[in-house]
């Protein structure tokens, strides 16, 4: 099993329509290849964590990074890990203010909710530091 975490830019920002479509097609996608994770978008900030095979998870980066929907890709884990962290896909919006979201599969409220001390255990992984970070810091 293998794990990148990359964060971007988006070069324009997405609506709630295009974003829904994302959410849409990547948990399609992304179970056909058997690639679990999250995916987080706010206010123009992504922030990505794919698990899966490593070629796969990699030949996925590959696709990811030539996508012009966004730039500035800075790749921050690139790990063997021994189980997933995220075992269903998963996408987090913020603000996302459609009455039906949370019937909506795949979609996470992750960005939606406050910050718990139950949140994290006592020794989070990198990756759930990382989400603690953007949860917290991005704009």
């Amino acid at each position: 099993m293998f794990n990148i975490v990359y964060l971007s830019t988006a070069t324009d920002l997405f609506t709630k329509s295009e974003l829904l479509a994302l959410l849409e097609q990547s948990r399609l996608k992304n179970a056909r290849l058997e690639i679990t994770g999250i995916l987080l978008y706010r206010d123009g900030n992504i922030m990505q964590s794919l698990e899966g095979e490593e070629s796969v998870v990699r030949s996925l980066m590959q696709t990811i990074s030539e996508d012009p929907r966004h730039k500035g890709i800075m790749l921050v884990i690139q790990e063997r890990i021994s189980e997933r962290e995220f075992p269903d896909w998963s996408m987090a919006f913020r603000d996302l203010s459609l009455k039906s979201s949370t019937d909506l599969p795949g979609f996470n409220q992750f960005l939606n909710t406050r910050l718990t001390v139950d949140e994290f255990s006592e020794t989070p992984s990198k990756v759930r530091t990382l989400l603690r970070v953007f949860k917290e810091n991005m704009r």
